[in-house]
Order: structure tokens, then C-alpha cells, then sequence
């Protein structure tokens, strides 16, 4: 395994659900590899020219494809990959503008632990399961969807959920997907574990999605974070104040 991991940040132009959303996104993801000091082992695998300078304007190199009609982003990996003799390599959405810091080391550090076993290694975000609230249309308005004699939020557990912030992926098993007559079922029968992400969980996929994330950009540009405060029975917090 080599010292440096490539990172892969596949990008496509035409989005059907959401246009050009990976203009608006991929700067937060050169942000995060920039803060880690990562950014001279990242390409981005763009399929427009336009693509290809924003990743130049963001200082990460960028790499032209040619894609096929319908070709996924575990493809475009795979054919980098093959081109350029990796045998492991991240994988990093520009679709999840949130990550925490020292995914990239921890990732690395397990799959050194234990590279005769995984194929890949995943992010998990831990979610509440709120489904005791959870309703749908009825002929008389919203009725509840799960019976339950309370409804609490007390009584909803968190759950780990797969958030796909990052991969790590084993270039040998990657090829064996692919040629798999169900990739995405032969993917997750492969030998993984996962780590935590820490970050907020937003994958941004579609307009509604878009607009939820320009909410909160919106929201907190208005605000300036007070001086923080210490709390001796807890962590430190920081209150906001509208500017």
C-alpha cells in the first residue's frame, strides 16, 4: 500500500435532479482537503471543461473524461485507477459538503490493521429514529403511520445510518463490482467496516436538498458568533447574535 492514498472526486455536469449543483458544491469539498493539507493528492474526475476549471481554480488537480451515457461514479474511479496503476484510493462525493476532520488518517490506520480483510471502509452518521412521528395523508387530514401510545422524543433511539461522506476502496475489488451483474448488490456484500463521521448529515441530491443548504448558508451569514462562554458542567458553547 502506498504512503499517499489518491483522493477521487468524480464530478459530472449535468445533473437531472439538481443542475449544476456540483459548481455550487465542490469548492466546500476543496475546502475540507485544503484544511487537512491534502489537496496535492486529490483529482477531480470531471466530464465538462467547465468542471475542470473550477477544480484548477480551486487549486486540485483535475483530470478530463470522457464518460459514457449512464456511467456511474464507481466507473469513473475504476477507469482512473486502472490508467494509473492505483490499487487503493478514497473516494470523496462533492455532493456532502460536511466532514469532520481526520477522516482521511483514520481510514487509512484501520485498513493498515486490517488490509487482508476489508475491501472497502465506509463513513456512518448517528441519526435519531423519529419514526414514532412520522404521518401520512388520510382521507381526514394527517394520520400517524407507526401505533404508539406515546410520542416522545425521549423514546427515540439513535441509530447508525451509512452517510457515504468517504470511501476507502480496494481497487481489485472495485473491478469485480463492475463486472458484477448487480453492481450496487455485489458493493455492499463486500467485506467493510465503517468509521464515524461527526460532521452534520446533509447529501445534497436534489433542488429541495439545494435549497435547505442555502437556507443554512443564508441563516448563519446573518449571525456572528458571540465571545464563548464557560460552562462548568459542560463543554464550552458559542451563542450567535444577528449582525
Amino acid at each position: 500500500m502506498t504512503t499517499e492514498i489518491p483522493i477521487l472526486i468524480p464530478v459530472k455536469e449535468y445533473s437531472e435532479r439538481c443542475k449544476k449543483k456540483n459548481y455550487a458544491l465542490l469548492p466546500y469539498t476543496a475546502n475540507w482537503l485544503h484544511a487537512q493539507g491534502m489537496a496535492d493528492n486529490a483529482f477531480v474526475i470531471a466530464d465538462s471543461p467547465g468542471l475542470m476549471e473550477l477544480a484548477e481554480s480551486l487549486h486540485l488537480n483535475a483530470y478530463l473524461e470522457r464518460r459514457e451515457p449512464g456511467q456511474d461514479e464507481l466507473t469513473s474511479c475504476r477507469n482512473f485507477a486502472e490508467q494509473n496503476n492505483i490499487e487503493l484510493f478514497y473516494l470523496c462525493p462533492a455532493t456532502q459538503p460536511f466532514r469532520s476532520s481526520k477522516l482521511l488518517q483514520q481510514m487509512k490506520d484501520i485498513f493498515e490493521q486490517e488490509e487482508e480483510r476489508l475491501d472497502f471502509i465506509t463513513t456512518v452518521s448517528a441519526v435519531q429514529d423519529r419514526s414514532l412521528f412520522f404521518v401520512e395523508k388520510q382521507e381526514s387530514g394527517f394520520g400517524f403511520k407507526h401505533f404508539s401510545k406515546t410520542r416522545k422524543g425521549s423514546d427515540c433511539n439513535s441509530e447508525y445510518m451509512i452517510d457515504g461522506v468517504l470511501y476507502l476502496i480496494r481497487t481489485s475489488f472495485l473491478k469485480q463490482v463492475i463486472n458484477a451483474e448487480n453492481a450496487n448488490e455485489a458493493f455492499w456484500k463486500g467485506n467493510f467496516t465503517c468509521i464515524e463521521n461527526e460532521a452534520p448529515f446533509m447529501d445534497i441530491d436534489t433542488r429541495g436538498d439545494m435549497d435547505k443548504f442555502q437556507f443554512l448558508l443564508t441563516y448563519f451569514n446573518k449571525y456572528e458568533p458571540l465571545p464563548v462562554f464557560n460552562n462548568t458542567n459542560g463543554p464550552e458553547a458559542k451563542l450567535f447574535i444577528a449582525q
